[in-house]
């Protein structure tokens, strides 16, 4: 299935900007020799930051904690509401605090109480083993971990947001039903590696500007020269990935249809036999006592006859 690079392809020339971002993100992880970009807790962190909130104040609130605390040591064991004013403006601030405070302590802890916590490690496990490790910490979920392990490690990784997932459904790459879970799923394993930052940042940039892939028609972002002329509306290989998922829907819509049917024909035919066999008990009775009653018997009680 090859919807997902054209798709690429498509979005690259429509908004070029992100393309030439990843690229110097990507020379930065072969410079370092797959070091990666970023300390990991930042990554962890500014991803955990960005959680239902705008990108403007996730931004925001990253920065601020950074400007008064540009050691995460410092954050583990400020007072609470001092870490909570800081981020308040990406909301749920106390929330946010308590799961950051308890992922520093618990780093802390496990690295014999150092004052410097660090997850650094994770760089020598494999992929599988760093969604394990993350998944333990309360607060960090499977888009989050995959960000971590995409932007900040260089591994080949495909977050799905709500743009992403939005989009996905449209193009009929996963069912209309998907969940973000079951989307990365399929998705994870259906771009190639080497497309995945791109069509990742392609997306979630096309959700934000593009009047017919935005969440309601209504881009975050609307363009100011007017509606952008979507790519993806008109790639044959996104139309036909459609409609064999619309075809799938209507051959099992089919099936269930028959056997339904054929059920109801076998409840039917029992319910007939069944019917059949009463009223041959019934005969057979009713001649019995009619039988009896020649024979000179005395019958209490005759039933009806058929």
């Amino acid at each position: 299935m090859n919807a997902p690079p054209r798709a690429s392809q498509g979005l690259s020339v429509l908004h070029p900007e992100v393309t030439s971002r990843n690229v110097e993100l990507r020379n930065e992880l072969l410079s370092n020799c797959g070091a990666g970009v970023s300390n990991i807790l930042d990554s962890v962190f500014s991803t955990m930051m960005s959680q239902n909130t705008t990108d403007k104040n996730a931004h925001a609130a990253f920065a601020n904690l950074k400007a008064a605390h540009p050691t995460w040591g410092t954050v583990m064991t400020a007072p609470p509401s001092d870490i909570a004013g800081l981020i308040k403006c990406a909301g749920l601030s106390d929330i946010r605090t308590e799961r950051m405070q308890m992922i520093l302590a618990t780093l802390s802890s496990e690295q014999g109480d150092t004052d410097e916590p660090s997850m650094e490690y994770l760089r020598e496990m494999d992929n599988d083993a760093v969604k394990k490790e993350l998944s333990r910490f309360k607060g960090i979920g499977p888009k989050t971990i995959s960000c971590v392990l995409l932007f900040s490690m260089g591994r080949g990784e495909f977050p799905v947001d709500t743009h992403v997932l939005r989009i996905a459904k449209s193009c009929g790459w996963v069912t209309s039903s998907a969940t973000r879970e079951s989307a990365y799923t399929v998705l994870n394993g259906l771009v190639p590696d080497e497309i995945k930052m791109d069509l990742h940042c392609l997306l979630v940039r096309h959700g934000k500007v593009c009047h017919k892939c935005a969440a309601n028609n209504k881009p975050q972002f609307p363009p100011e020269d007017g509606p952008l002329v979507c790519p993806l509306r008109r790639c044959k290989s996104v139309v036909s990935v459609k409609r064999e998922n619309e075809a799938t829907k209507t051959t099992t819509k089919m099936t269930t249809t028959k056997k339904q049917k054929k059920a109801k024909n076998v409840s039917q035919k029992v319910k007939v036999k069944a019917e059949v066999k009463v009223k041959a008990e019934e005969k057979v009775k009713v001649e019995a006592i009619r039988a009896a009653k020649a024979a000179g018997a005395v019958v209490k009680e005759e039933p009806d006859l058929p």
